[in-house]
């Protein structure tokens, strides 16, 4: 099931949370999926990700992760009460020349692939800082848009509208709009230009076709591109 909710005034990331501590049995339970995990897929980075705790106002608090714990708790839920993983990712509506982009994610990656989701879209880490410690969800968002789009953008133009929360897996997506002033065709080249990508199809959809694009792709999409769209206002419905 997934709940959309309004982005809080002042919406700001801490990684402030202890992190749990699972018993050992977990834990290797925890490397024996990666190590399966890995060998359908070498090319995995054990990286670290936000994972959200709680939201206190219009705070996110949290505690980083490992990439693992994330993988191991979708492949094995039941590992989710001792690794309480809710990662919290990034999902940009980007516009271009009246066009929505839309990334077809590659069958070999571990999560979610062979579905289409919103470009470009990427669990937070903690990379990127505001001066006061907090983790830039904008400062993350635009490097999704470099490495995925192959584009620049101002942070102050990128604008967060909905938090999307999937309740069976604890996934949040934050979704994020910004209009680029380059023509659709401009950004697809650029696209096409990158050494590598985590999408196999780029789609500069019409904004007045995106309700077809969706219907007919409905069952290929990420869950939380629906509820996403719909809160942005393409799509109909609350």
């Amino acid at each position: 099931m997934y709940v959309t909710h309004p982005v809080p005034d002042g919406f700001r990331v801490l990684d402030s949370a202890s992190a749990p501590a699972p018993p050992e049995d977990v834990l290797a339970r925890v490397r024996q999926l990666w190590e399966e995990e890995l060998a359908q897929r070498p090319g995995l980075f054990n990286g670290r990700l936000f994972s959200l705790e709680a939201m206190h106002g219009g705070e996110a608090r949290g505690f980083m992760a490992e990439y693992m714990w994330y993988v191991a708790q979708l492949r094995a839920p039941e590992l989710r009460e001792h690794l309480r993983v809710r990662s919290l990712a990034v999902s940009g509506l980007v516009t271009a020349g009246g066009h929505v982009l839309f990334g077809l994610r590659k069958n070999s990656l571990a999560i979610e692939g062979g579905l289409w989701e919103l470009a470009p879209s990427g669990t937070i880490h903690g990379g990127h800082r505001e001066p006061g410690g907090a983790i830039s969800w904008r400062e993350h968002f635009l490097e999704e848009l470099r490495e995925e789009l192959g584009i620049e953008a101002a942070a102050a133009k990128a604008t967060a509208f909905a938090l999307v929360e999937d309740t069976e897996t604890g996934i949040w997506e934050l979704g994020v709009s910004v209009e680029i002033p380059l023509d659709h065709r401009d950004v697809l080249a650029a696209w096409a230009n990158l050494p590598r990508s985590e999408h196999s199809e780029l789609a500069a959809v019409p904004v007045a076709d995106v309700p077809r694009f969706h219907t007919l792709r409905k069952a290929h999409m990420v869950g939380a591109c629906g509820p996403l769209l719909r809160a942005s206002g393409l799509l109909p419905g609350a």
